[in-house]
């Protein structure tokens, strides 16, 4: 088996096919917006827009840049964002004929698209300010900006990439998002003393392949999902070995006082060739790690 850390952050060059299909695999891509429901026209708009093919799909368009909008504003903007939406319904409602309705339908859409636009610069601009203080490594902010850039993959932006989890005292740890694969994230972490303070980069001990365990080693990337325990002040970092999630890597990372990474435990299981019953991650074999 392909160690995992290497399947999840795949080269870029020559390999574009597979991570477009991997984009069109993420979760945090929005659904489609079905648009208005036809069967139930009811008012003489709704009947108007239903009876013409490019009104229809007018409509479509904008209620799926209105819920592309809503995914990528921060929760606190949202309300605002309904209202408008709601504003704009009544005055589309108003209209007296079908090239009213083009009409208003086309402003709405260049609105939406403008709005989802700065949304998604705002997000990229609190990414640029995070990595200013914390410095994470070129190569992870390279590899994201590939990621998101329309001239690459085109992810949607739906946040800064960047999670925050508080420590003992002033202390933060910091995990950014590097890449994205099929079934799992690439990572790095970084630990801030104190706000405003520059981070450290950090370095966790780790198995890369798990169909050949081995004693861990020191890598800067975390591929996998991230569990942060806030009351123990610990890291889980589940690494697939496949998307069945039936094997792979679960390791547990504590942050002690005097700086760095301690492993609290690490547990491997082999990939079966034929997939047997499911064995929770926190069942796996656990690793002697000294």
């Amino acid at each position: 088996m392909t160690s995992p850390q290497r399947a999840a952050r795949p080269r870029r060059s020559g390999l574009w096919t597979a991570l477009a299909l991997a984009a069109a695999l993420l979760p945090s891509v929005p659904a489609a917006a079905a648009g208005m429901d036809c069967a139930k026209a009811a008012s003489p708009v709704e009947k108007t827009i239903c009876a013409d093919p490019a009104l229809r799909e007018a409509d479509r368009a904008m209620a799926d840049a209105f819920s592309d909008l809503l995914s990528a504003l921060p929760e606190k903007d949202k309300a605002d964002a309904r209202a408008a939406q709601r504003t704009w319904l009544a005055a589309r409602n108003a209209c007296p004929d079908a090239a009213c309705l083009k009409a208003r339908h086309a402003e709405r859409l260049a609105a939406l698209e403008k709005a989802r636009a700065a949304a998604r610069q705002a997000w990229l601009d609190e990414r640029a300010r995070l990595r200013a203080v914390l410095g994470w490594p070129d190569a992870c902010e390279q590899s994201y900006q590939e990621m998101v850039s329309p001239q690459g993959l085109d992810i949607p932006v739906l946040s800064p990439g960047v999670e925050r989890f508080a420590l003992d005292g002033e202390r933060a740890l910091y995990c950014v998002q590097c890449d994205q694969a099929a079934y799992q994230a690439t990572y790095v972490a970084v630990l801030q003393d104190a706000p405003g303070k520059a981070g450290t980069l950090l370095r966790f001990p780790t198995v890369a392949d798990s169909d050949a365990p081995s004693r861990p080693e020191p890598q800067e990337d975390l591929v996998g999902d991230l569990d942060f325990d806030a009351k123990a002040g610990t890291l889980t970092v589940l690494t697939k070995g496949r998307g069945l999630a039936d094997c792979g890597v679960r390791a547990v990372y504590a942050f002690p006082p005097e700086g760095g990474v301690a492993v609290r435990e690490i547990r491997v299981r082999q990939c079966p060739r034929a997939p047997k019953g499911y064995v929770p991650p926190e069942r796996w074999p656990l690793l002697r790690t000294r």
